[in-house]
């Protein structure tokens, strides 16, 4: 475990040209797939992605929230977590799909949160 969250670590310090979203579901995925914490690794998981769409400026203020999505797509959101720990390339490849789909449905919900502040 150790040496791939030393890797996770050097991708996430800029050892990666991969667009942001790839980014961020790499980060998110490899977290829950290795467990490190014991408890609260979703939670760590979402965060260190929502950090890492932060940090690489495509959401610099952080105002997306695909949290949104996982909540209301849970078991996808499962299916899809459990299929990229496999490691198998349809496996990472339905995680990264998937992320990359809750990524713009929480754009929406923070577009549409704040057209529902400003009426």
């Amino acid at each position: 475990m150790a040496g791939r969250l030393d890797l996770l670590a050097g991708l996430i310090a800029g050892g990666s040209d991969a667009p942001a979203p790839i980014l961020a579901a790499v980060v998110h995925g490899e977290l829950l797939a290795l467990t490190p914490f014991g408890t609260a690794d979703g939670v760590v998981a979402r965060a260190a992605s929502r950090l890492t769409l932060i940090s690489t400026g495509l959401d610099p203020k952080g105002l997306v929230v695909p949290e949104v999505a996982y909540l209301r797509k849970r078991n996808e959101y499962a299916n899809a977590a459990a299929a990229f720990a496999t490691g198998e390339l349809g496996g990472v490849q339905t995680w990264l799909l998937f992320c990359c789909s809750a990524i713009t449905d929480g754009a929406r919900e923070a577009s549409s949160i704040a057209d529902a502040a400003v009426s």
